[in-house]
């Protein structure tokens, strides 16, 4: 009642700071507080408030293969954070992987059932592409299949996503089978230790990276790696079917974060054109 009411007069994120308030009063007074994602009641009304307030929602900017190239050369590999953070990018972009598949939300908590582990890769013998296995996904819950991706080598070139991982296997041989793809490194004291690369690493390279060729690092997010496989592929004309077989889609809701840029937006138009000018 209180949140259908105010939404009369004030925006959700005024809304959410009364919330806050309330909290507050709260624990301070010793009541305990259930937080308002699990009070799906609460969570649906703001959500709905947002709806009718008519808020666009702000997805995160598409890396560019122009972008890739740029950071490129700003990565060091003779770095295992740099060596790692760079795959994971690449692997990302190129197989349109999920972010639980390529990191862990904390490196205590990494568990072999989501993220990627190093018996999850295999090389072809003459290195032209490499197939990575996905066991469990957004799409594949309860381990009813397991779902193999490919990724193409890209001979002499940067962005070649073989290359990053096999420099990533043999910078951390040695390591378990059943250990995590992607690591960093983790300085505790004096004790410098490898830890699975956690959500928070990989969206701060990202950030960084971006930063540095020029771009708005507000704008750039762990996200951008798959919307931006899926944006560059669908400029170059691939099947929408392949995309979204790559992508592991279960739905054609890619289609809506995929920016074609103002060429590929006239096409229609000139197409239409071209049918109109016969006619008169």
């Amino acid at each position: 009642m209180f949140i259908t009411f105010s939404s009369w007069f004030v925006q959700p994120d005024t809304i959410k700071n009364y919330l806050a308030g309330v909290r507050q009063q709260h624990l301070q007074r010793g009541h305990e507080w259930v937080p308002v994602a699990a009070r799906h009641a609460v969570a649906a009304t703001l959500q709905l408030v947002k709806r009718c307030w008519g808020r666009p929602p702000k997805p995160v900017m598409p890396l560019t293969l122009a972008d890739l190239a740029k950071m490129a050369l700003l990565i060091s590999m003779h770095d295992l954070g740099q060596e790692s953070l760079w795959a994971a990018i690449l692997m990302g972009f190129f197989g349109l992987f999920r972010k639980d598949n390529l990191t862990t939300g904390k490196a205590g908590a990494w568990n072999t059932r989501g993220a990627l582990v190093r018996d999850d890769i295999l090389f072809l013998d003459d290195v032209s592409m490499v197939w990575v296995r996905v066991r469990h996904s957004k799409t594949i819950q309860c381990g009813e299949r397991q779902n193999r991706v490919p990724l193409q080598a890209v001979p002499g070139s940067l962005l070649c996503p073989v290359r990053a991982l096999m420099r990533l296997m043999e910078g951390t041989a040695g390591r378990p089978v059943d250990s995590a793809l992607f690591v960093m490194e983790k300085t505790t004291g004096r004790r410098a230790s490898v830890v699975p690369m956690t959500h928070d690493a990989l969206v701060a390279g990202i950030k960084a990276l971006a930063e540095r060729v020029g771009l708005n690092p507000a704008s750039y997010a762990r996200h951008s790696l798959r919307r931006g496989g899926a944006t560059a592929a669908m400029r170059l004309d691939v099947n929408s079917l392949y995309i979204k077989m790559q992508g592991d889609w279960k739905s054609d809701c890619f289609e809506r974060y995929c920016e074609l840029d103002t060429e590929q937006k006239l096409v229609l138009l000139g197409a239409m054109a071209e049918a109109a000018a016969v006619l008169l």
